[in-house]
């Protein structure tokens, strides 16, 4: 994953393509594009793997990323493809606990990154934003909780 030069203009133009951007206010989303840096991932680029600590979330602007997991025989199983708009990688900069799955750029793909750094900064320098984000990153963890839930009844009682 390479970073790339980009203006603050830029960057909040790129996030008013994620779903987060159509949520935020014109202010609140050039505070937000302060904190974040845009980065481009070649195909097959590796974003992340499953167990690192690097703690950070992207915010996909264009591009297709596949979420995978490694099962008990260590044999990677696909959770899913998002593409431009969505976001992953958030339980990294909440729980600082290592990657539960790996991310792979399916191809060429251009994010935002948010580190756990900005992201502290961010909720100190602007605590009012910092609690829409926070609470909007609650909503979106909350919301894929539920749809894990869904398919596991699902799985055990096919």
């Amino acid at each position: 994953m390479d970073h790339i030069t980009s203006s603050l203009v830029e960057r909040m133009g790129m996030l008013q393509k994620t779903e987060w951007g159509k949520e935020l206010a014109n202010e609140q989303l050039e505070r937000f594009a302060q904190y974040v840096y845009a980065a481009k991932a070649a195909k097959d680029a590796q974003i992340f793997n499953e167990g690192s600590r690097e703690p950070y979330m992207c915010f996909i602007v264009d591009g297709l990323v596949r979420i995978a997991k490694g099962d008990s025989r260590k044999q990677e199983k696909m959770i899913s493809e998002i593409g431009p708009g969505r976001t992953f990688g958030e339980m990294s900069i909440i729980d600082g606990l290592p990657r539960s799955a790996s991310a792979v750029a399916v191809e060429d793909t251009t994010i935002l990154v948010l580190t756990k750094e900005n992201f502290e900064l961010l909720l100190n320098d602007n605590p009012k934003l910092g609690n829409v984000i926070f609470s909007r990153l609650a909503q979106l963890m909350s919301h894929r909780l539920r749809l894990t839930d869904w398919m596991l009844v699902e799985y055990l009682y096919e």
